[in-house]
């Protein structure tokens, strides 16, 4: 591990440009072509990244500033977090030709600025979003901003975090009522907790604090930060894989990252990239990013959320750049962070496959409530093919007032990267993914079993209609009753289970693609329906490609040959084995985490599979394998792909340390210790149960 000598550090730290001008941010490569330049950050404390990674990357963030620097954006609309697109835009337009006149915008006065700020000079250091640009406007840009400015922004902020801003009663508060601002609030600082709005409050506390010598503020908040970090390394995200969030947590850590002083809280900002780079590595795929997930908020794909939308401008590997910006993205251009090498090659899908990951996920608020010694709430089984990825909960999408997503495929696509199937038992073709806390966009509860290329997908509701949304490019046709779906290397087979066959249904592809603005632009709707027999109806579904079949001709035979029991469906048994012999059985249980779920007839062991973040599922004397190991409670992520391996570890008291090197020099360090722990567990395995053929 690497070991830092504090002072030495702080005073690196603390050395940086005391006049940082255009000119020190936007400079020429040794190629000649326009780089973009953080404020310096030890190179102890970063990632190696290649030459040619870094090449990749300022070309992508050229492009970024090229196309946002011709944005109309409309400067003085600062109500409230209005700015959460405005100053991001016009930060990354004062890095492109509209310069100076940009950095002008960003300065203009607050629409509140003699209401919610007065008390803080008139700026805007409550609204979450808005804080995660505020604090990047100053610790970057500040040399650029005029003077007086800037002295408003640092004696608003000494202000602000004189003591805690949080719940701090704020004279604009007379009594409760609907909103979220001060007013309505009563604090001085947004106290919306979602763990991204968390990640902005804590990180642009903290700095204000630190910058501000506000001691006790920046004492409190660098304890919540290192006790965040030992959460993340132990829990895992409550947030977790959200692809419509997952890319807002990554800019307030940014920041942290690149503008603290203290190398305690530098380093924990470290880790937390390191842990949410290796995760959206795990599901991110040319440009797509595949489920399961926790508010996915259904988007389409590629480039649907910010998740891909953010990871993408660190991990490229797409045929297409992205256009659907999240205005967060001058954060990462302007950041010294960069991912290591072995996340790198994990997102870029470098290690032999296929392979099938094992993960636990943690109850929503676990994290951000430091709930160290809290149990997994989902979990999860993702299998990554040679052009395909697909993932499930074991109890499926959550329905009702939730917004949990249980069931995604991600294929691969020659023009766009990749595409994603999604699927729901539901009525609603604008809900595939998560019912986005409304009712009735879920049928009822409904569960899944995986094994690898194979899931069986049952509903509660023996009349529940199901619904697939996918790109109109996915060649369609049903022969034998089985739906088959063509992507352009992956195929899909989708066999009925006490329902009808899937069809198109004109009407609602028309009502998700056409007229304005539609939600699934080139998308098409296949539905189908339970026919009412009996309690439970559902779907098999098994993915192919053409390193297991070698031909969509060959694929469609070996689906026509499976064998389906569904004599108990209506006790929720199935049973599906496959042409090559792979067996996959179901028997419904009312507790997700205690699904029946048979692997070549042995039951699935949840419980071992719950001592895990994240496990490869390989034979025992494979393990730990690559590419992501990190058990549930014990604070360390190893990471092995391409040729490269990291290791990051944050202990009991929130410190944090990586190492980045070869998997023959890290992952003996893995290797030991879990032996230790598989000896543990294996007495706690619950036996293998047998069910009839």
């Amino acid at each position: 591990m690497k070991t830092l000598h504090l002072l030495t550090l702080l005073a690196i730290v603390s050395s940086a440009h005391a006049d940082w001008k255009l000119e020190h941010m936007v400079g020429k490569g040794a190629d000649g072509e326009t780089d973009y330049r953080p404020r310096p950050v030890p190179e102890t404390m970063r990632n190696p990244f290649s030459k040619e990674d870094e090449n990749d990357f300022q070309k992508r963030a050229k492009g970024i500033i090229s196309k946002q620097s011709e944005l109309n954006v409309p400067a003085g609309n600062t109500y409230f977090e209005n700015e959460k697109r405005t100053y991001g835009y016009l930060m990354a337009q004062a890095l492109g030709k509209r310069g100076m006149e940009a950095v002008a915008e960003l300065q203009y006065e607050d629409a509140q600025a003699t209401e919610w700020h007065q008390e803080t000079n008139g700026i805007d250091f409550y609204a979450a979003f808005t804080l995660k640009h505020q604090i990047r406007k100053y610790f970057y840009f500040g040399d650029l901003l005029e003077p007086e400015y800037r002295e408003r922004m640092f004696e608003g902020g000494k202000k602000w975090t004189e003591q805690d801003p949080m719940r701090r009663h704020h004279p604009t508060f007379k009594e409760p009522k609907e909103g979220w601002g001060p007013d309505a609030r009563d604090s001085w600082v947004d106290i919306r907790n979602t763990e991204n709005l968390f990640l902005m409050r804590v990180s642009s506390v903290y700095l204000m604090a630190e910058e501000t010598g506000s001691r006790e503020t920046a004492a409190k908040y660098k304890a919540d930060i290192l006790n965040y970090a030992k959460a993340l390394y132990r829990i895992g995200m409550g947030e977790w894989d959200s692809e419509n969030y997952h890319g807002h947590s990554l800019a307030p850590l940014a920041n942290l990252y690149d503008f603290a002083k203290d190398p305690e809280v530098k380093l924990a900002a470290k880790a937390c990239l390191d842990w949410m780079c290796t995760v959206g590595a795990v599901k991110y795929y040319r440009g797509g990013f595949n489920g399961p997930s926790k508010r996915d908020y259904n988007h389409p794909q590629p480039f649907g959320g910010s998740a891909p939308n953010m990871l993408w401008v660190l991990f490229g590997d797409s045929p297409q750049p992205n256009t659907h910006w999240e205005s967060d993205e001058v954060h990462l251009i302007t950041s010294a962070y960069r991912p290591p090498a072995a996340v790198l090659a994990l997102a870029r899908k470098q290690f032999k496959k296929p392979v099938e990951i094992f993960a636990s996920k943690p109850s929503y608020s676990a994290t951000t409530g430091f709930q160290f010694e809290s149990k997994p709430e989902y979990l999860e089984t993702q299998f990554i093919g040679h052009s395909f990825q697909m993932g499930s909960l074991s109890g499926g999408t959550t329905p009702g007032a939730s917004d949990v997503s249980g069931f995604k495929i991600l294929a691969f696509d020659e023009k766009r990267g990749a595409i994603a199937l999604q699927a729901v038992p539901g009525p609603d073709p604008q809900f595939p993914g998560s019912p986005l806390y409304q009712e009735g966009k879920v049928s009822a509860e409904n569960r899944v079993a995986q094994y690898g290329n194979l899931a069986i997908w049952l509903v509660r509701d023996g009349a529940s209609p199901w619904l697939w949304v996918l790109p109109d490019s996915v060649k369609v046709s049903t022969e034998g009753g089985v739906t088959f779906l063509e992507c352009d290397r992956t195929w899909v087979a989708v066999r009925p289970l006490g329902a009808s066959g899937l069809g198109r249904d004109g009407g609602m592809s028309d009502r998700i693609s056409k007229g304005e603005n539609p939600p699934f632009p080139g998308h098409q709707v296949l539905a189908a329906k339970g026919d009412g027999k009996q309690k439970f109806c559902g779907l098999a579904v098994e993915v192919g490609e053409k390193e297991t079949h070698g031909s969509f001709a060959e694929f469609k035979k070996a689906m026509l040959a499976a064998e389906v029991d569904v004599s108990k469906l209506s006790e929720g048994v199935v049973q599906y084995k496959a042409k090559d012999g792979k067996w996959l059985g179901f028997h419904w249980s009312d507790d997700p985490l205690k699904l029946g779920v048979w692997r070549n007839r042995k039951r699935h062991d949840w419980d071992e599979h719950a001592r895990y973040l994240y496990r490869v599922n390989a034979p025992d004397d494979e393990q730990p394998a690559p590419p992501i190991f990190s058990r549930w409670g014990e604070g360390e992520l190893y990471v092995e792909a391409g040729g490269h391996a990291f290791l990051s570890t944050v202990d009991a008291k929130g410190q944090a340390t990586f190492r980045n090197d070869k998997p023959e020099a890290l992952r003996p360090l893995i290797t030991q210790v879990e032996e230790t722990h598989k000896a543990v567990a294996t007495t706690k395995r619950s036996p293998d149960v047998k069910m009839s053929k």
